[in-house]
């Protein structure tokens, strides 16, 4: 499992599902960020299954996400790097619960943050 992807070492398609779920429970929780979460105007479901397409497509290579690219789908929003963190920070903790392995989160980590240009103060 060494040489394996990152999207198979997450577990393929179901285990990015279960990832992008928890991790979107955690924004909806999070004091931060949450308020933001609740009045979007997509439902937490529909949020669920766009982050599932959009990390299956980007990890994967498959391409089965439709949705807005990062810079669009946050044109507006003027996310601060506060929050910008603590999106980051749910990610890492709904890692940690599913216990991955720190190479893993890291690695996450790292695709995220490389998109911090088209989300922050858009």
């Amino acid at each position: 499992m060494e040489d394996a992807s990152l999207f198979d070492r997450l577990g393929g398609r179901e285990g990015v599902r279960t990832l992008t779920e928890h991790v979107v429970d955690n924004h909806y929780a999070n004091p931060l960020v949450g308020t933001r979460f609740r009045h979007a105007k997509m439902s937490r479901q529909a949020l669920k299954a766009s982050a599932t397409e959009f990390f299956c497509t980007g990890l994967s290579g498959v391409a089965t996400y439709k949705g807005k690219d990062m810079a669009s789908a946050h044109a507006g929003m003027n996310i601060s790097p506060g929050e910008f963190i603590a999106l980051l920070d749910d990610v890492l903790a709904a890692m940690k619960t599913l216990n991955c392995g720190e190479r893993e989160q890291a690695e996450v980590l790292k695709i995220l943050y490389d998109m911090k240009a088209d989300v922050l103060c858009r």
